[in-house]
């Protein structure tokens, strides 16, 4: 996995009110704002062989696995997206059926992205997509002589796996699309401060925005009703399906649910969504998560959002 925004690291007065604080370190990693050359576009011509081939087995080796445990929007989203199983996705041919569908398009970035961009990229539809893959070359040199995590499972930096393999199909869902743009909106708001809360509210406030974004679309359940099994090759034999784009790109983390869902490992607990906990919950994300939060419906995860935006909005 790799996850595409920065995460607010600064520790401050009110962090006492959170659960499960864990000291987490990005340090090392590049991290772009808006005066820097931020973009970067896709140069398709000079993807290698073996940057195909890394894509090739990182796709392969999930693909069953997402077609027998992925929600319902991300199935029917790959399905209508050009991405291939044996080599790099363009961005022009991906973008546009996106854009159709629900008016996001894909912008080729360098790498993270300090938050006010990336939250004001979100609130004008703009999902910023990396062209950098895990493993490669090209990777290792970007981060030569610095000691970074780099391996098949997981990376903090955003790769073009975790970009488009993990959260492209959902965006082609109307109503995931509104949702992704809201939080974006909101993160925008809170950042610009028009309430005057100060430095230390703005960080803690950010901080139960991140930890929302992390329980729900990077690392989120939702119940298995069964209805989606008519898009898969096999039905799902587990009681959720998954929804976060942390676990799909991902194999050991979607191969951790499935253990701990069939009683076969007990890393994990599956706990019902609460938004008052989860936006208080912190995470780790450099080790498989121990615990995952599930949902109801979709569409309960959308309406509980948009009713308790006060959540993000602590005064002191």
């Amino acid at each position: 996995m790799a996850i595409n925004h920065i995460m607010t690291e600064d520790y401050t007065k009110y962090d006492y009110l959170f659960r499960n604080i864990i000291p987490n370190a990005i340090g090392g990693i590049r991290i772009y704002g808006k005066n820097d050359p931020y973009q970067k576009p896709q140069k398709y011509s000079e993807v290698t062989n073996l940057e195909n081939k890394i894509w090739e087995d990182l796709f392969v080796k999930l693909e069953l696995l997402l077609n027998q445990y992925a929600s319902r929007e991300y199935l029917i989203g790959l399905r209508t997206l050009p991405i291939p199983n044996d080599r790099f996705p363009e961005f022009k041919t991906v973008s546009p059926l996106i854009e159709n569908s629900t008016g996001w398009v894909l912008v080729p970035v360098a790498g993270f992205l300090e938050e006010e961009l990336f939250f004001e990229m979100n609130s004008k539809r703009m999902f910023p997509v990396t062209d950098i893959i895990r493993q490669s070359p090209r990777f290792k040199k970007k981060y030569e002589g610095i000691n970074i995590q780099n391996d098949e499972g997981y990376t903090p930096e955003p790769d073009i796996f975790h970009d488009v393999q993990g959260h492209t199909p959902f965006l082609m869902n109307i109503n995931y699309a509104n949702f992704l743009c809201d939080m974006g909106k909101l993160g925008l708001e809170i950042i610009k401060d028009e309430k005057g809360l100060g430095q230390e509210l703005i960080d803690h406030n950010l901080k139960r925005l991140q930890n929302f974004a992390w329980w729900t679309y990077e690392f989120g359940l939702v119940k298995n009703n069964g209805k989606t099994d008519k898009f898969r090759r096999k039905a799902n034999d587990i009681d959720y399906e998954i929804y976060g784009a942390g676990i799909i790109s991902s194999y050991d983390e979607t191969k951790n649910i499935e253990a701990c869902a069939k009683g076969l490992s007990t890393h994990s607990k599956f706990l019902p969504f609460n938004i008052e906990e989860v936006v208080m919950t912190c995470f780790d994300y450099s080790e498989i998560q121990d615990r995952y939060y599930v949902v109801d419906s979709m569409s309960e995860l959308y309406k509980s959002f948009n009713e308790n935006k006060d959540l993000f909005w602590y005064l002191g």
